[in-house]
C-alpha cells in the first residue's frame, strides 16, 4: 500500500485477508534465527497474492506461507 501513497489510516481504504495458509515442512524452533523471504507475483483488481518461504539458519526450508488479500479505496458516500 505504501507504493500507492496510502496507509491503514487513510480514509476510505479497505483491506481484508481473503485466504491464508501456512505449511510446516520441518520441525521449527522459533527461538532460533530464521529468514523470511516473500514476494507478490500478482496484484490487480483490488486483490493481491503474497507468498513466502521461511528458512532456518542452515538454509533449510522449514515453512511456506501464502495469502490473498483485498485492498481498495471505497467510494465516498453522498
Amino acid at each position: 500500500i505504501r507504493v500507492h501513497g496510502v496507509s491503514w489510516r487513510t480514509p476510505g481504504f479497505q483491506s481484508a485477508s481473503l485466504d491464508h495458509a501456512m505449511w510446516f515442512h520441518k520441525p521449527i524452533n522459533f527461538n532460533d534465527w530464521h529468514l523470511y523471504a516473500q514476494d507478490s507475483p500478482s496484484a490487480s483488481g483490488g486483490r493481491g497474492f503474497i507468498r513466502g518461504s521461511i528458512f532456518a539458519a542452515d538454509g533449510t526450508l522449514v515453512a511456506s506461507v501464502a495469502q490473498e488479500g483485498l485492498m481498495r479505496m471505497r467510494k465516498p458516500k453522498n
